[in-house]
Parts: C-alpha cells; sequence; structure tokens
C-alpha cells in the first residue's frame, strides 16, 4: 500500500516500475472485518522458534519451509522473564531486548540455529494494535495503482483477488497480471524461484534491466 501509494503520487521522482504482491483493494478491504478474529487464533507464544515455524508451515500460513526458517524468526522477540513469569506474551508489550538476548534465530547450513531462550517467543508486532489504519492503508488503492505512469506488474495468488477496476484495467491493457495458483499470500516465499523469472522477464520487456 505504502509503494502504490508512492509511484501513484509519484512522491519519489525516476520511480521506474511498481510490482504489487497479492494486495487488491476489494478483496483486502472485504476482509478486514473478520481480520481480528483471525489475528486472534493465533498462538500467542511459542516455545521455540522451530515451533513458530512449524505453526507457519501446518496452518498454511507458509508453504515453503526453506522460506519459513528465513522469515519466521524476524517476525518473533524472545519474552522477558516477566512475561515469561506471567505464563504467556503479550505482543502490545513494547519491552526491548538487547540485541544479543533477541537474535532468535540465524540460517546456518541450509537450516535455522536457535539461540537458546528457555522463555519462549511471542510476535514482535502488535498486528491488532494497527486496526485503525487498516482501511485507509487499502481505500483507493486500485486507483492509485492504475494511476502510475510507471510499468507495473500484479502478481496475485488466485483469480479470485481481482476485484472490477482492476479486471477491467487488466484487459484494456494497462498492467501486467501473473498468477500463482498454488501458492498462498506469501506469493514471495512460497515461489520464490516463479517470482524471480516474473520480475526479471517484465523488467527485461520494459528495459529496465539489460
Amino acid at each position: 500500500a505504502v509503494a502504490v501509494r508512492i509511484a501513484g503520487g509519484q512522491l519519489i521522482p525516476n520511480i521506474r516500475a511498481l510490482a504489487v504482491i497479492d494486495v487488491v483493494e476489494g478483496s483486502a478491504l472485504d476482509a478486514l472485518s473478520s481480520m481480528q478474529a483471525i489475528l486472534k487464533r493465533r498462538p500467542s507464544r511459542f516455545e521455540t522458534v522451530d515451533s513458530a515455524i512449524e505453526w507457519h508451515l501446518k496452518t498454511g500460513q507458509l508453504r515453503n519451509s526453506e522460506s519459513a526458517r528465513v522469515s519466521v524468526a524476524g517476525q518473533l522477540r524472545a519474552l522477558t522473564k516477566d512475561e515469561s513469569a506471567a505464563g504467556g506474551g503479550d505482543p502490545q508489550s513494547s519491552a526491548i531486548l538487547e540485541e544479543e538476548e533477541e537474535e532468535e534465530a540465524t540460517e546456518e547450513a541450509g537450516g535455522a540455529k536457535e539461540v537458546q531462550n528457555s522463555g519462549g517467543y511471542t510476535w514482535r508486532v502488535d498486528l491488532c494494535s494497527s486496526e485503525q489504519y487498516w482501511k485507509g492503508w487499502y481505500s483507493g488503492m486500485s486507483k492509485l495503482f492504475l494511476s502510475g505512469i510507471a510499468p507495473k506488474l500484479l502478481l496475485l495468488a488466485g483469480p479470485d483477488r481481482l476485484d472490477t477496476e482492476l479486471t477491467v484495467a487488466h484487459m484494456q491493457g494497462k498492467f501486467q497480471l501473473q498468477m500463482f495458483n498454488h501458492s498462498g499470500h506469501s506469493v514471495q516465499e512460497d515461489l520464490p524461484d516463479q517470482v524471480a523469472d516474473t520480475v526479471s522477464s517484465f523488467l527485461l520487456r520494459h528495459r529496465i534491466v539489460h
């Protein structure tokens, strides 16, 4: 949403291209009514980083175990001693641990090496607290996406995500659309090679790279 507003409003000069991954105004706004319930169903804490990775894969949040071992650790922080003693993580806590204490995992030899933390882990960001901004992020996004003068690429996890405005614009050739039907919402993580190929071809087509 931030990139679309910057490109659509021409807030940065000389933008060469705009790519959006699986975010569409219509479907995003439709999903907001159930988003709090979805977030509240998530575990509030994990005993280990590996257990968090396992949860993401089992629930279909991510479908690529290799990418999950890279990205999941960054979404977590180690619980403080007080939080752990209280029996759970509070995602609203603003406690900041020292760097050497909060570094949960590093990728090593093709896997995730976990830094020992007996207290467990919780979410680094409290997404529920940002609810007041959700509608503003997505309202008007389709028009802004189409108004940008740079070449545009939209990558989606399925055709059901297209809203009417974008469907008509695509038929008029106003942007390039690429579907990934065997992916979840995190297309760039589930199918990194296919996404890289699509983006590379797009950049070559518009002579942005050679």
